[in-house]
């Protein structure tokens, strides 16, 4: 058991160091030498656990579904929140997540095979279930009356998880905020206003932060 420990704390180690590194210096520009220096461990302990950089971005993808998982897990539970509080939160934990914004800037999409084609399963066959979930609750509360929780909660996931994902959609900053907009106004007319201000607001500037790299 205590080896066990031992070695999932070393992964994690290695996971949290380039996770760092790939955010301060891109991913390409980092090698498995400085991941290496990083942790301090010797280079036949860190090939133990990962034979490439690309294999730690692997984990650091998976990690941060099991994470959002996690995430909504707890929201869909908290009794003390509406919905639309319950969506503000997840929005402003997709915005800040440093895990998911270091994925975004070193376009993950395009440096592990089948990462994008497992990222939508994942976010149509599990992460929509807990909207789906949040959209019934606030059907309950009368703070929506949409008739089709299951349908929306699918499309509010595929639109930002695709259409709004700068690194899989090309497209300007105002093209951008005009398809925020567009969403808002989708969610509206299905009686699922998902989107506050507040949250619409995030958004933007999150994605100005990107675009004006």
């Amino acid at each position: 058991m205590l080896r066990i420990d031992k070695a999932n704390n070393t992964r994690q180690k290695i996971i949290t160091s380039a996770t760092t590194l790939f955010f301060q210096k891109g991913f390409e520009n980092t090698t498995m030498q400085e991941i290496m220096n990083t942790t301090g461990l010797s280079k036949g302990a860190l090939y133990h656990h990962f034979i490439s950089k690309q294999e730690i971005l692997e984990s650091i993808i998976i990690q941060s579904k099991e994470d959002i998982i996690d995430f909504f897990e707890h929201l869909i539970l908290e009794d003390e929140l509406n919905s639309i509080e319950k969506i503000d939160l997840l929005v402003r934990k997709l915005q800040t997540d440093h895990a998911l914004l270091n994925l975004t800037q070193n376009h993950w999409a395009e440096k592990v095979p089948y990462a994008l084609l497992n990222t939508l399963r994942n976010s149509i066959n599990i992460l929509s279930k807990y909207v789906e979930e949040i959209i019934r609750q606030g059907n309950v509360s009368m703070e929506f009356n949409c008739q089709y929780p299951k349908e929306v909660s699918e499309i509010f996931i595929l639109l930002f998880d695709v259409w709004l994902d700068p690194i899989i959609v090309n497209s300007t900053y105002p093209e951008a905020c005009n398809r925020i907009q567009f969403i808002v106004t989708l969610l509206k007319k299905f009686e699922a206003p998902l989107i506050s201000e507040t949250s619409e607001k995030m958004i933007k500037e999150r994605l100005k932060e990107y675009y004006d790299k």
